[in-house]
């Protein structure tokens, strides 16, 4: 027999393919996209759990004192407009539930909006996706194998969050039923799964990603806006069942513990996921259901330099960014009228364990300014992992293969970022100062700003380690800094609570950064962690040049 023979096919057996093997392999790519962003979402949950309810029971010990916190607060219409639920604040489940609803619901859709997009428009956008469907599969099996991958790592958040949390409520003098627990951690599961399924049809509508995550986002608003049109008043209740934030309110885990509004979620997840896969059958690869136009004016702005090309690109998201420090000052400032009522002494002794001095009006901004910094701290992460995307799908390999240095690429986007971080800290702490004045309180404005660009020296750390971490191993660049900031921000909060956790407390990024107005300017303390900031920059720029450009 002849090898031609061999090779051929028996007559009428059609040729084999292995069944479900590219469905597999997009599978565990989706997932490897998403876990570590997966995973910090879920110990960000478990985490703020356990330091909510820790402190609470430990600043109001006694049912008296719990009760008389939410007598402070309970007929605030503001807080339950901006925060969410408040009637159920006098125990230690529903004041947790209270106090993380509105951060940990929002980390969860932003997450989940931006996966969906990344495992789906941004295949096709790096070019990827066509090779995958050029094999065993097709665009609807593709979308359906890709959110599966994306459906396990949402089966992270929900085990690793809820698993600390479950954790936290084996403390018998918390008063958190296992139970409850349990179904507070699937609310909070139950928000990034709506939204992780609006991104993916989001997806198929526009034709980039960046288009994708914008409908997303945009569509994470309204859906915040509405929930906040529903806690408005009695008259406007029924609004909080269009909404998925409305959905997690409504279920009351610590009280009512009505599971109806979950599986209203969970249809709603399933039913986008499936029109999302019809969605993807429908349109050609690379095109999106929405396109615009094929020709449109020219628009030269940054396309001369590679400093005004990385202005031009990021500069959507950095607005983002310094609108959302502009907004927590706000809402940092509006919280600050709680000082001027009766407060426990438990309260006061809880913020003298940060070191914090001065009156409780003080020690309570100094607070508000380390969330702050927060936030402004998490824009160099997010402006590394964008760099890291440029690199790794391949669009800065024709950038320097023009005229332009790697170096003098990095070194642009590490200016437009430290000036989108001065941006974000001095309208923060202006946010502190107009939220305070909303309601009634006069703050002093230059003090505010100044308090503000204290948070600044550590955000440049935090822009150094990205830097670095991409001139070093760029895959990992922008999962360190995220680690790096979220693990400072818990160790800063957590270490003063507890003297077994003390030592860790060394090693946070704001363990360095003076609590002002609560604790004096340190001006050498700022000197030298902006120094620090700024030599990591500088070695992560002439570091660039010693290695080869990567791509997935």
């Amino acid at each position: 027999m002849s090898t031609a023979e061999a090779l051929r096919p028996a007559a009428g057996g059609p040729v084999r393919r292995t069944s479900g093997g590219a469905e597999r392999a997009i599978a565990r790519r989706a997932f490897r996209q998403v876990r570590v962003g997966a995973v910090l979402v879920g110990l960000t949950v478990g985490l703020s759990v356990y330091a909510t309810a820790t402190a609470y029971s430990r600043t109001y010990p006694t049912a008296a004192l719990r009760q008389q916190a939410a007598d402070l607060v309970g007929n605030d219409a503001g807080l339950r407009i901006l925060l969410g639920p408040i009637d159920e604040i006098a125990t230690v489940g529903g004041y947790t539930v209270y106090k993380n609803f509105a951060f940990l619901t929002t980390v969860g859709a932003v997450w989940a909006v931006l996966a969906g997009t990344r495992v789906l428009r941004g295949e096709e956008d790096a070019g990827r996706w066509q090779l995958q469907l050029a094999g065993a599969t097709r665009p609807g099996r593709g979308t359906a194998a890709a959110l599966g991958g994306l459906a396990a790592g949402l089966l992270v958040v929900l085990v690793l969050g809820t698993g600390l949390a479950l954790l936290t409520a084996r403390d018998p003098a918390l008063g958190m039923p296992a139970g409850s627990t349990l179904l507070y951690g699937l609310t909070l599961a139950s928000v990034p799964a709506v939204f992780a399924a609006v991104g993916a049809v989001t997806s198929q509508l526009a034709r980039t990603r960046r288009t994708a995550t914008g409908l997303g986002l945009t569509v994470v608003g309204a859906a915040f806006v509405l929930r906040m049109a529903g806690d408005a008043g009695d008259r406007t209740a029924w609004v909080a069942w269009l909404t998925p934030f409305g959905w997690a309110e409504l279920v009351h885990p610590y009280t009512h513990r009505d599971a109806r509004p979950l599986v209203l979620a969970l249809l709603v997840a399933v039913a986008l996921a499936v029109t999302a896969v019809a969605l993807a059958g429908r349109r050609d690869v690379g095109d999106g259901l929405l396109s615009g136009r094929d020709t449109t004016a020219v628009r030269p702005f940054g396309l001369r330099t590679a400093l005004g090309l990385s202005l031009r690109l990021e500069l959507p998201t950095l607005v983002a960014w310094v609108v959302g420090a502009l907004l927590t000052g706000l809402l940092m400032g509006s919280f600050a009228v709680i000082t001027t009522e009766a407060v426990p002494d438990s309260m006061l002794d809880m913020l003298d364990r940060y070191g914090l001095q001065g009156s409780f009006l003080e020690e309570f901004l100094g607070m508000a300014f380390l969330l702050l910094g927060t936030v402004v701290a998490l824009l160099p992460a997010s402006q590394t992992s964008s760099a890291v995307d440029e690199e790794t799908s391949g669009r800065l390999v024709h950038l320097v293969a023009a005229p332009v240095d790697r170096r003098a690429w990095l070194a642009g986007r590490l200016l437009v970022t430290v000036a989108a971080v001065l941006a974000a800290a001095v309208l923060g702490g202006a946010g502190v100062w107009a939220g305070a004045a909303v309601q009634g309180l006069r703050l002093h404005l230059p003090l505010m700003l100044g308090a503000g660009l204290n948070v600044v020296p550590t955000a440049l750390v935090a822009l150094g380690v990205g830097s670095l971490v991409l001139s070093l191993a760029p895959r990992a660049a922008g999962a360190t800094v995220y680690a790096v900031v979220v693990w400072s921000v818990f160790a800063d909060l957590l270490a003063p609570l507890s003297g077994a956790l003390e030592s860790f407390g060394t090693v946070s990024l704001f363990h360095w950064m003076a609590l002002v107005p609560g604790e004096s300017a340190d001006p050498v303390g700022v000197a030298v962690t902006a120094a620090v900031g700024l030599a990591l920059c500088a070695a992560g720029v002439l570091l660039l040049a010693r290695r080869d450009l990567r791509t997935d």
